[in-house]
């Protein structure tokens, strides 16, 4: 509703901004539901995707051992393989979308070569995930250190807001030890239909 609409009501100026108050915060609490729900769709379609691969690869190592093609020594160890390859692909899963969270809250400029120059500027070996796989620990220190050494990776801020690319907007960076997704749903929900929630498929 606007607000002069609520004005035409008879509604004050204190009434108006209560009203309004109210359906922005109503609005924002429906906009992050939206958002976890697709975070956690996209997630579900990604786990199906492991396991049905999953499954196919140990039914193809099965009839290999039926037709005696390989050793239960060789099957017992291809069995293994395959479920530690399904394990990775989630977790390679869960850290990229992370990464992808953590980027867009620290206002890394969205274009694809900035975002592979940002990647090759890291030091991934040392960014893990938390235990519950909703935090990446180890890249805020990384990714404040480059808007030092590299700031031009980044969005830069103009009369106190923020430019992408030329004409571009954007906003301050997130504080904290870690960069989490669970934590800036919120802030996305109006211009990302992507973010991610973790499965536990795989715990």
């Amino acid at each position: 509703m606007k607000r002069e609409e609520l004005k035409s009501m008879g509604l004050t100026d204190e009434q108006i901004e209560s009203v309004m108050a109210k359906n922005g915060a109503e609005v924002a609490a429906l906009n992050t539901q939206i958002t976890t729900l697709k975070s956690e769709k996209s997630q579900l379609e990604n786990d199906k995707k492991v396991l049905e691969k999953e499954k196919g690869d140990k039914e193809k190592a099965l009839e290999d051992l039926q037709k005696n093609t390989i050793t239960k020594e060789e099957y017992d160890k291809k069995v293994k393989e395959i479920e530690d390859n399904a394990k990775k692909e989630h977790a390679d899963y869960i850290f990229n979308e992370l990464l992808k969270q953590a980027f867009k809250d620290a206002k890394v400029r969205s274009t694809d070569n900035t975002i592979n120059a940002v990647k090759a500027s890291l030091d991934l070996a040392k960014i893990t995930t938390d235990k519950e796989g909703k935090t990446l620990i180890g890249i805020k220190e990384q990714l404040d250190a480059l808007k030092k050494t590299d700031p031009h990776f980044f969005e830069t801020k103009v009369g106190g807001s923020s430019t992408n690319e030329p004409g571009g907007n954007g906003g301050k960076g997130d504080d904290g030890d870690g960069i989490s997704m669970a934590s800036n749903f919120a802030k996305e929900a109006n211009k990302s239909d992507s973010q991610e929630t973790k499965s536990l498929f795989f715990n």
